[in-house]
Formats: C-alpha cells, sequence, structure tokens
C-alpha cells in the first residue's frame, strides 16, 4: 500500500494539474477536515459525558459508603456486645446441667424425694436454654435484616448505574450508526 501511495504520489506531481483538479482537491480536503472536526466534537462530547458519569458514580459510591459504615459498624458493636452474653448463658446452663448430673448420682437412694426438685431444676434449664434460643434468634434475625438492607441499599444505585452506562452505551453506538465511517 505505501508503494502505491509513493507511485501516485510521484505520478500526480508529473501531470499538469487543472483547475478543476485543483478545485476537487481543495472540496475533498475540506470534506476531510469537516469530518476531523465532527470527530474531534465527538470525542469531546464522549469525554464530557464519561467525566459526568465518573462523576456521578463517584458520588453514588461516597453514598453507599455513608449509608453502609454505619450500619456496619452497628452490627459489629451488637455482635460483640452478644458474644460474652451469650457465652455466659451456655457456661450457666453447661454448670447446671453438671450439677444436676452430679446431685442425682449421688443421691441415688433419694430419687423419689428428689424427683420433684429435679424436674423444677429441668424447668429452670429450659427457660435458660429457651432464652438463650431467643437471644440467638433475636441477633439472626437482626443480622439478615441488616443484611437484605444492606443489599436494598446497595442494588438500586447499581441499578441506576447499570442504566446509565447503557444509555450511554447506546448512544454511542447511534453516534458511530450516524457517522460516514459507521456505515457499511
Amino acid at each position: 500500500m505505501p508503494v502505491h501511495s509513493i507511485a501516485a504520489l510521484i505520478l500526480w506531481q508529473g501531470a499538469e494539474l487543472s483547475g478543476r483538479d485543483l478545485h476537487l482537491l481543495m472540496v475533498f480536503v475540506g470534506i476531510i477536515a469537516g469530518a476531523l472536526v465532527v470527530s474531534a466534537g465527538g470525542m469531546v462530547l464522549t469525554s464530557i459525558f464519561a467525566a459526568k458519569l465518573l462523576h456521578r458514580v463517584h458520588c453514588i459510591a461516597k453514598e453507599a459508603q455513608l449509608r453502609t459504615g454505619p450500619i456496619l459498624d452497628k452490627t459489629n458493636a451488637l455482635l460483640l456486645d452478644l458474644s460474652p452474653k451469650i457465652h455466659a448463658v451456655t457456661t450457666n446452663v453447661e454448670q447446671i446441667s453438671y450439677s444436676v448430673r452430679a446431685k442425682v448420682d449421688e443421691l441415688g437412694e433419694t430419687v423419689s424425694q428428689l424427683n420433684q426438685t429435679v424436674q423444677e431444676i429441668h424447668g429452670r434449664t429450659r427457660v435458660q436454654v429457651a432464652h438463650v434460643d431467643g437471644i440467638v434468634t433475636g441477633v439472626l434475625n437482626t443480622a439478615e435484616e441488616v443484611t437484605h438492607t444492606v443489599q436494598e441499599g446497595i442494588k438500586g444505585p447499581l441499578r441506576q448505574v447499570a442504566g446509565i452506562l447503557a444509555g450511554v452505551k447506546a448512544g454511542l453506538e447511534k453516534l458511530v450508526q450516524m457517522s460516514p465511517f459507521g456505515r457499511d
């Protein structure tokens, strides 16, 4: 291809140019210059839209961070606060269970007299276990609600970003399709 271009340049320089040829040459150079100006304008518009999109995405990310940060901090503090309490309750339940077992083994002859006492202790243990179960269920429900809230807080802005990107893509495709270079 470069050899053909050089050969055409040599033949063109050797031939005499008529006024019509010069006029056509100037028209084509003008068309090329106009196309370059339109292309440069398109690039400037694309750059402006990209900068706006980048700014909007940055604002959305900052807002998501501001919204989810306190929620995560509160959840972490709640888990740190409840963890020792749950451990203490389970330790107490375990100690009560060992204590009851030792007393039952030790006082095997008086099982009939202690049967009522053991049932009472067993009832208290169930209440403690139910209480612990309620606390754990509450913690899990709270964590699930926090997770759901965080997911919903992130999904909305991400959908907006996806919509914006789709709009920019469609605009660029239309711009390329409308340009003289985009048509086949």
